[in-house]
């Protein structure tokens, strides 16, 4: 089930958001001005997508060998080593 609320109800609610994701795997779309602006997601959901994509690029570029086992590697570690820039609000 999708929901989409206001940033100010997700900042006056957020603990019951975070329930809502945990146990009903809900996926919460914030809204400011009237356009979804975010998404929250089950973390387990988000990890499944991310899993997917790499190996639908892998299977795209089948014909490198070698070499697509080396670029996973990368990526993997590119992710981990990602820090996200501060926004300042």
């Amino acid at each position: 089930m999708n929901r989409s609320i206001t940033l100010t109800e997700a900042k006056t609610k957020f603990s019951e958001i975070i329930n809502r994701i945990i146990y009903n795997k809900e996926r919460i779309y914030i809204s400011k001005k009237g356009k979804n602006v975010a998404v929250i997601v089950p973390l387990d959901e988000l990890e499944e997508d991310r899993e997917e994509g790499l190996i639908l690029a892998k299977s795209g570029l089948a014909d490198l060998g070698d070499e697509i086992d080396e670029m996973e590697k990368c990526i993997y570690k590119a992710r981990e080593s990602d820090v996200t820039r501060e926004v300042d609000v």
